[in-house]
């Protein structure tokens, strides 16, 4: 399956209203504890990534982060990639600016799928794939472009019975909430090539509080997607 770049911009031209990633935007002061709140609202999932970096430690030369937001990762748990070329990239300006300030790892801001990038030993996203426009296109881009491994998680649940992906556009934040069809995703990975043992599409306890506000229409499982090439 090819991506078609020219499709995806035509795409994002088309969402009415509200311009879809302009909620990342807003404003030039980044809140950095803000951003350290919602890496906390999940700590099993960290830990989990966490479990699978270490694992594969010594065959990792370069890292992509998508959506490193603030940087909780490259800043605040900077050790992590001791020894690794880490990049990030997040659609935020303000975020990408905050992040180059405070670190010293590269940082590029932009759309993921629509840019033109380098390869990566390993790329990894957190809680991005359920806002994308286009999340097929999202997660073919991830394996076009990891040379050996990929995590991504998806905070909104998980779904092993749901034929298709569900999107639903909210115009208040510019950008859709997606529910992941594990059928669906794991059609597509085998139909780009990769075998059924270079990849896990898995049930996660995330940690999360539900009694939060937050968690409304959550259950505090994530849909987990492992990449292991041979």
């Amino acid at each position: 399956m090819k991506l078609s770049i020219k499709k995806l911009k035509k795409k994002i031209r088309d969402l009415k209203k509200t311009e879809y990633g302009a909620f990342w935007q807003k404003g030039k002061i980044v809140n950095f504890e803000w951003y350290e709140t919602l890496f906390l609202r999940t700590p099993i999932i960290h830990e989990d990534f966490i479990r699978f970096l270490n694992e594969r430690r010594t065959e990792i030369k370069s890292v992509l982060e998508i959506g490193c937001g603030a940087g909780i990762y490259p800043i605040k748990y900077k050790h992590l990639f001791d020894g690794i070329d880490y990049t990030g990239i997040d659609i935020g300006q303000p975020a990408i600016d905050f992040c180059k300030k405070h670190s010293s790892f590269n940082f590029i801001c932009g759309d993921f799928v629509t840019m033109e990038h380098r390869t990566y030993d390993m790329i990894f996203t957190h809680a991005v794939i359920d806002h994308v426009y286009d999340i097929n296109s999202f997660v073919l881009k991830i394996v076009k472009l990891a040379n050996r491994y990929a995590y991504i998680s998806s905070y909104r649940g998980y779904f092993p019975e749901m034929e298709a992906h569900k999107m639903r556009w909210n115009n208040d934040d510019g950008c859709y909430y997606n529910d992941i069809s594990v059928p669906e995703i794991r059609k597509l990975l085998l139909e780009c090539g990769l075998t059924e043992g270079e990849f896990k599409v898995r049930k996660q306890e995330s940690g999360m509080n539900l009694s939060e506000s937050y968690a409304d229409g959550l259950d505090g499982f994530e849909t987990i997607i492992e990449i292991s090439r041979k």
